[in-house]
């Protein structure tokens, strides 16, 4: 069970609600009840894009003062009205925390409150909606009363979610008992390291030039890797929006390799399946042609791996690669992976099937 607090933000955040008063009082109670008890908050703040006045950096997008988020609690931005979009990383931190019951309020009912709430009963999430712990602004139709009523006592009540009082609200908190599970992997987010020659960062948007010099533009190079090649800087864009919000999520592990020499992103490298469950990751990279055959891709890999087991806490790291694919086998050779089998025709490649190999190493291997 987690309390989801959502857009709770100064810009909004104010008298002009329906039933003020009794929202900010409510959703107090609720954050020192879920705090006392054990109950994980996790804050949700929209972002309404840069220029907005409501985004990063900008006083208004700051979470509202009397629901202060205390250091360690984890915050999700959004762009769109669900915060369980695949882009605010939120659904992905739950899954792998193994939460079902999800305690939401916030702002606003008519926007981003009903499209979560809606989300979270399809993803399978028992859906709690407290009473008067979410609110609204009146508009040219309808008034924000009007608007509070018709969520919370006629669509969401049976259909998306169990509308309850903020007693007992505070009755199910109180009689909240961890069910003993906990994650391998704790969400220890990416981090910058580095290695001889190359910085492993996260990817950032004044990347995209370099991105589209070195390889990710290079049909070749984006073929063996298994991708297409992103010829417009927007598409690139679109590509690195997917990137940095799954940074969100805890469990995001993706580095742009960057060449210390020359600061050119060069490639990339990333642990793109997670099992926080079972603690292994599987790793994948490319390095640009022009930077190929100079040994990056193992110095990345060897480097990449290390801080799977040491940092993240990986137990495995596997991979895998089609047969026809040399140099990343002399790479996953170089690194001391060990073969583990391999799926028959599990690629279909320009109308041809092809293999998948797969290999692996154990923490206690190294």
């Amino acid at each position: 069970m987690v309390l989801l607090v959502i857009d709770t933000q100064k810009g909004i955040t104010d008298s002009r609600l329906y039933a003020f008063d009794r929202l900010r009082e409510n959703i107090s109670t609720l954050i020192d009840e879920a705090r006392r008890s054990g109950v994980e908050v996790i804050y949700v703040r929209h972002d309404d894009g840069e220029g907005s006045g409501f985004s990063a950096g900008d006083e208004d997008h700051k979470i509202y003062g009397g629901f202060r988020p205390l250091p360690g609690e984890r915050i999700f931005d959004k762009k769109v009205n669900n915060a369980f979009s695949n882009s605010s990383g939120l659904l992905t931190y739950l899954q792998n925390m193994k939460a079902k019951r999800i305690i939401t309020v916030g702002l606003q009912t008519d926007y981003c409150v009903d499209a979560t709430v809606k989300s979270g009963m399809d993803h399978g999430f028992e859906m709690i909606v407290p009473a008067y712990c979410n609110s609204t602004r009146s508009n040219d139709l309808f008034r924000s009363e009007d608007i509070y009523r018709y969520y919370n006592e006629i669509i969401w009540p049976e259909r998306y979610a169990s509308c309850i009082s903020v007693d007992d609200t505070v009755k199910m908190i109180r009689e909240y008992q961890p069910f003993g599970y906990k994650p391998y992997l704790m969400p220890c987010e990416t981090r910058d390291f580095e290695s001889g020659r190359l910085l492993m960062r996260k990817f950032r948007y004044d990347d995209i030039d370099s991105m589209m010099r070195n390889w990710i533009s290079d049909d070749d190079v984006q073929n063996k890797y298994g991708e297409p090649a992103y010829k417009t800087r927007e598409e690139v864009r679109s590509l690195l929006d997917a990137f940095i919000c799954r940074y969100q999520s805890g469990y995001g592990f993706r580095w742009a390799v960057i060449e210390k020499s020359s600061g050119e992103c060069i490639g990339q490298i990333a642990y793109f399946l997670v099992n926080a469950e079972s603690g292994f990751g599987e790793i994948e990279y490319c390095i640009g042609r022009a930077y190929q055959g100079r040994g990056y891709a193992t110095e990345a890999a060897r480097a990449v791996i290390d801080h799977g087991f040491d940092v993240i806490g990986f137990n495995k790291v596997q991979i895998c690669v089609r047969p026809a694919n040399t140099p990343s086998q002399k790479v996953i050779d170089k690194c001391g992976f060990k073969y583990d089998g391999t799926l028959r025709d599990y690629f279909l490649i320009d109308g041809e099937h092809q293999d998948r190999k797969y290999y692996s190493i154990l923490k206690n291997e190294r």
